[in-house]
């Protein structure tokens, strides 16, 4: 298994304690506050920290994606420290103790943590790019080194930005 596989694993693991933490903080802090039933048959104080914790498992999810860009991996760190910020409100709130304070901050820190260090980690390419090598069938000239072609998208970049700075009207890529 790969390291960052691990770290992430890892970091599912934390996010899922810091959720049942946090999950039975905020139940006890909404039944206080009296609200009404989902659909007259969910309690309120049950439903509503699902969303909290619904929250933050997508944006984990989003910052753990490969499918979408840098840009919104880095805005999915907004939605997780609201939602870390509201687990640990709760988690406060209902502490009796210093104790069950800093426990209730250090599990939703460690979970936001875990996230940001993994987010980091990247895997190495284990691949080196290597110019495709002549077909077995090609000729190659004796004594000479085999050709050594540039892919299809290599030469087709080139001729691309050939012709932007040929047609481009930026003095800067006219040279």
């Amino acid at each position: 298994m790969h390291k960052v596989t691990i770290a992430k694993v890892v970091a599912y693991l934390i996010a899922f304690v810091a959720a049942v933490s946090s999950y039975g903080h905020q139940v006890a802090l909404l039944a206080t506050a009296n609200l009404d039933a989902l659909f007259g048959i969910i309690p309120g104080e049950w439903i509503t920290p699902a969303t909290v914790d619904s929250l933050a498992i997508i944006a984990l999810m989003v910052r753990t994606s490969d499918a979408v860009t840098a840009a919104t991996r880095r805005w999915a760190l907004v939605p997780l420290v609201l939602a870390g910020g509201m687990s640990v409100a709760a988690n406060v709130a209902t502490a009796r103790n210093i104790v069950q304070v800093v426990v209730g901050v250090w599990t939703v820190a460690a979970y936001i943590i875990a996230e940001l260090f993994v987010g980091k980690m990247e895997r190495k390419s284990t691949s080196m790019h290597k110019p495709p090598s002549a077909p077995a069938a090609a000729p190659v000239s004796p004594g000479l080194p085999p050709v050594e072609a540039e892919p299809a998208e290599v030469l087709a970049f080139r001729e691309a930005q050939a012709e932007l700075r040929k047609t481009s009207r930026l003095p800067a890529l006219n040279k």
